[in-house]
């Protein structure tokens, strides 16, 4: 078996699971930041 460049079936390509992952850090902070104080809503 060789590894190609691209995704295997049934697998998100890169690009869309690391923005998922990017949003969901934003959210986590903001979270963490209302948790602290940091941030006033």
């Amino acid at each position: 078996m060789t590894k190609t460049p691209t995704s295997p079936k049934g697998k998100f390509p890169y690009t869309f699971r690391s923005s998922w992952a990017l949003l969901l850090l934003g959210v986590n902070f903001l979270v963490a930041a209302i948790y602290f104080g940091v941030a006033k809503i």
